[in-house]
């Protein structure tokens, strides 16, 4: 998926490949953090690592450890900021400088239809009507580029608040034509720095990324 790249304009790097299962690469502050995990998840985690400071190097960042935060969000380099997701064999991280970049939020997902349970869970009434006038052939797809657009908001809001949002929380406004989207949250209150962010998302090679990034002040 080497066009996940296009999701982010500007100083953003971004790095993929299929999951390793090797962990040599890793720190051991950071094998001792995954050491109980399943092998998937070790997989995930190790891969995560190993493209993060590939990309890291790319900015001129030292090479350290990457071990998550109490609350599993990554803890970056001071200086850097950066967004992690996976989906089935696959991983992407992108990273940029803070300088740069003030927050980056990137999730990829495998393409496929949303179960129709989850749909009063991730789409708003707003966005169910919206769905429900598009084209026919767009709409078994459509729901699931929402949930990773909101994933990908979610987590570039994140940094900057340390607050949590629900699906219903945000709303999605998505241009199919040119592979944009706009988030905006309903919750009251929200700081207004990251109440309404636009992002891209494409789909390649049989997988849905999505991607945001916040300008510096």
């Amino acid at each position: 998926m080497r066009a996940i790249a296009e999701l982010f304009r500007g100083p953003v790097v971004v790095a993929a490949s299929a999951l390793s299962p090797a962990d040599d690469g890793l720190f051991l502050e950071e094998r001792a953090h995954v050491q109980a995990a399943v092998a998937k998840r070790r997989a995930e985690f190790a891969t995560a690592r190993i493209l993060a400071r590939k990309a890291l190097a790319a900015l001129g960042a030292p090479s350290v450890a990457l071990v998550p935060g109490p609350d599993r969000a990554p803890v970056w380099p001071p200086g850097f900021t950066g967004s992690i997701s996976h989906c089935t064999d696959y991983c992407a991280v992108a990273v940029a400088r803070s300088r740069d970049v003030a927050s980056l939020g990137l999730d990829v997902e495998d393409l496929r239809e949303l179960d129709p349970s989850m749909h009063d869970l991730v789409l708003t009434p707003a966005e169910r009507n919206w769905l429900r006038a598009q084209p026919a052939a767009l709409q078994p797809m459509l729901p699931i580029v929402i949930f990773s657009a909101k994933e990908a908001y979610y987590k570039c809001q994140y940094p900057i608040t340390r607050g949590f949002l629900d699906f219903q929380d945000v709303e999605l406004g998505l241009a199919w034509a040119t592979g944009t989207f706009e988030a905006r949250v309903l919750k009251q209150g929200w700081p207004a720095a990251v109440a309404r962010l636009d992002g891209r998302f494409l789909i390649a090679e049989g997988r849905v990324g999505c991607g945001v990034a916040l300008a510096p002040d």
